[in-house]
């Protein structure tokens, strides 16, 4: 941990100045600690090898990473079973800002950066007993290294090897910026991701259209809300949820006008049949006025037919599934 992260807490600060990026904990057991991230990579979790261990039940072993990317800081699910929310939207990799709240698991860190000062200047002329001793330690070892120099230069000139004897000249390793590699890495770890999210949702949008094309419209509900869990606030799931609540609304305002025709005509099983094409649409929600109307008007018909009550099928205990 120590490598990656400096725990310090409440109001505490880095003994060292510089500019510093930190994740503030807000909540839980781990309230007021500040994570300073002084590595490149780290990740949070409860597991006793995180770099930052974060003790909620709701958390994962290894719940997320957090990891820099040129002057930015990018926050990946690790595969969770709560996953990760940034400013109350579930992200699967999410390039964090200033100010950015995330929730992992129950515990909420807040991502802010810090400038720490260094030790203020002495007036000039003083000096603190640390410096005078650094800088008599100074003075002494000059001489020793002059020393040490010359004796080196007199045995490399004596050990010189023969004409035609050296060996190549080794050349210095050029400096390797993997900054893009690393971006590029992202990039298609994220585009795999949302093409396994597009093809979920695919197959979810399918099952949801088949459910509303048979009239299963509280299934097609469903299939359309699981949709939004998987990517909250997409557009074409939000679309087919609103277009299947409007047809089931419309086809119980037809059969409720269709049922009260055959009453006023005195066809009162027509009617019975109306009414029962409601109890099977909102069999799911039997708390639903619609439904609790229907089935009053249902038992009113049976008593001027002269049938017992709950004699009609459709009043029988409907299937939950």
């Amino acid at each position: 941990m120590a490598k990656n992260v400096l725990v310090l807490k409440n109001f505490d600060q880095p003994k060292e100045a510089g500019n510093y990026f930190k994740l503030v904990c807000l909540t839980g057991p781990n309230k007021g600690d500040s994570y300073y991230l002084v590595g490149t990579r780290l990740v949070v979790g409860r597991s006793e090898k995180a770099d930052i261990r974060i003790n909620d039940t709701k958390t994962s072993r290894e719940h997320a990473e957090f990891t820099k990317v040129g002057n930015d800081w990018v926050v990946t699910d690790l595969g969770s079973q709560n996953g990760v929310v940034v400013n109350d939207v579930k992200v699967v990799q999410h390039k964090i800002k200033l100010g950015d709240r995330i929730i992992i698991g129950q515990t909420v860190l807040k991502f802010s950066k810090q400038d720490v000062q260094g030790k203020p200047k002495l007036v000039k002329g003083e000096e603190t007993e640390e410096e005078l001793e650094k800088s008599n330690r100074k003075k002494t070892m000059v001489p020793v290294l002059i020393l040490a120099v010359v004796f080196l230069a007199m045995f490399l000139f004596d050990d010189e090897k023969p004409a035609g004897q050296e060996g190549p000249a080794k050349k210095a390793l050029p400096y390797q910026d993997v900054t893009n590699e690393y971006v590029q890495a992202l990039q298609k770890r994220q585009a795999n991701e949302d093409k396994q999210v597009k093809e979920r949702l695919n197959t979810i949008y399918q099952r949801g259209l088949r459910e509303f094309r048979e009239g299963n419209y509280f299934r097609a509900i469903h299939e359309f809300n699981l949709a939004l869990i998987i990517a909250p606030g997409d557009a074409q799931a939000e679309y087919y949820l609103r277009k299947t609540k409007e047809e089931l609304d419309r086809s119980i305002e037809n059969f409720i006008a269709k049922a009260q025709r055959d009453e006023e005509s005195l066809k009162y099983q027509s009617a019975i049949v109306s009414y029962c094409a409601i109890i099977r649409l909102l069999y799911t929600v039997p708390d639903d006025g619609r439904y609790k109307n229907a089935e009053k008007q249902i038992r009113d018909l049976e008593l001027k037919l002269g049938m017992e009550s709950g004699e009609t099928h459709c009043l029988k205990k409907q299937p939950t599934n």
